[in-house]
């Protein structure tokens, strides 16, 4: 049976699993991991100080793994701010604004689109990845969950490509190193820390 953990955010309660709060670094994880003490409200729930209004999209994302962003620049902002406080990196990244001449494509369309990435991304590390259309909608997963682990790290991009393969191109700047794999599956994030044990510390 999963433990139960109950929080109270700014006078709000939610409800989640300890798997969930723990899934990736950041507050929740050293909260619920170490033995620094936590204030607890009567009714036992832990007591966060915090405005609860974007919560809900914190815990989504622990969740699922993904979030979509509301479209107004001043909530997005207020996300990034709470995403800050929780330690989640990824989220962080994804909520920052970027000039239009730097911003990464993500999905690229063209293979010359993968290289501007590449040449002009300011990151220690680029990771590129060639998919099949069979997987459109499984990348779309993989890219929020790869921004979320490694974005503050990492620059990704995608490309969708004719082939019934994938094909993953991982650029270590710090080392001019490049790592080229192929496989019949989907992208695997942990391919980053097999090729790169030490991405943590970049």
């Amino acid at each position: 049976m999963a433990h139960i953990i109950k929080l109270n955010v700014g006078g709000s309660l939610f409800q989640t699993s300890k798997s969930t709060l723990t899934k990736f670094d950041g507050f929740f994880k050293t909260m619920l991991e170490t033995e620094i003490p936590v204030a607890k409200d009567e009714s036992g729930a832990i007591f966060i100080d915090r405005d609860p209004k974007h919560f809900r999209v914190i815990l989504n994302l622990m969740r699922d793994g993904e979030v979509a962003l509301p479209e107004a620049p001043e909530d997005v902002t207020e996300i990034q701010k709470e995403a800050e406080y929780y330690l989640l990196g990824g989220l962080v990244e994804l909520c920052k604004p970027k000039p239009e001449a730097q911003k990464m494509p993500y999905f690229a369309e063209t293979d010359e689109d993968m290289a501007r990435t590449v040449a002009s991304s300011t990151k220690k590390v680029v990771c590129t990845v060639f998919f099949g259309t069979a997987f459109r909608c499984v990348y779309r997963k993989c890219f929020i969950k790869a921004v979320m682990l490694y974005g503050d790290k990492v620059d990704f991009c995608f490309r969708e490509r004719a082939v019934e393969f994938t094909r993953i191109i991982i650029h270590d700047k710090m080392t001019n190193r490049v790592f080229d794999e192929h496989s019949e599956y989907v992208f695997d994030i942990d391919i980053i820390k097999k090729h790169i044990p030490d991405i943590d510390d970049y």
